[in-house]
């Protein structure tokens, strides 16, 4: 029977690990799982590869630890949705987002920064006024050049976006089903 999915071994986790510390600023102690070649799960338990893999047998590997992320064709790391609360202290590329705003996001749209320039570390930066942001201020936390970021809606993150190239918008990866209607 082929493997439904690999556990990381000791140095694929460190590398992993130090990419969180790196682009997010916080760990994880549990195991990674790669289920295939671009879904990584977390799984806290204590189960060996074999294990797990006897298991998936027999039940769904979706049930097997948390779907942590997917691995884009650039080699980006997406985390899901759910990985928000992994990411509870993370540190560096997450932006703040008003009440406004955390609506649209929870709605499906993306979320349109209008920018006068790029943010720097730690810095407040107060968008072009638009009808919908007349008096909003975003705050980049260690924004740093990766296109992945967390969003944080008073001191919780609700989520994963991409940041355009051009630091202008937050394209919006909330599943169609755990959307917001209005």
């Amino acid at each position: 029977m082929k493997p439904r999915f690999e556990l990381f071994d000791k140095k694929k986790k460190q590398e992993f690990i130090q990419f969180l510390k790196e682009k997010y600023g916080f760990e994880l102690s549990g195991n990674v799982l790669k289920q295939s070649q671009e879904k990584l799960r977390y799984f806290t338990g204590n189960l060996s590869e074999h294990e797990l893999n006897i298991l998936a047998g027999t039940v769904r590997v979706e049930t097997i630890g948390l779907y942590l992320a997917t691995i884009d064709e650039d080699a980006s790391i997406r985390f899901s949705f759910d990985a928000g609360f992994l990411a509870k202290n993370a540190k560096k590329n997450v932006i703040e987002l008003d009440d406004s705003e955390a609506k649209q996001w929870f709605k499906g749209d993306d979320i349109s920064l209008g920018l006068y320039g790029e943010a720097e570390q730690n810095e407040t930066i107060n968008p072009k006024p638009t009808s919908l942001n007349k008096s909003s201020t975003h705050t980049f936390i260690k924004l740093i050049d990766y296109p992945y970021v967390f969003l944080k809606f008073k001191n919780k993150i609700i989520g994963c976006g991409k940041l355009t190239s051009d630091k202008q918008k937050i394209l919006n990866f909330v599943p169609k089903e755990r959307r917001i209607k209005y």
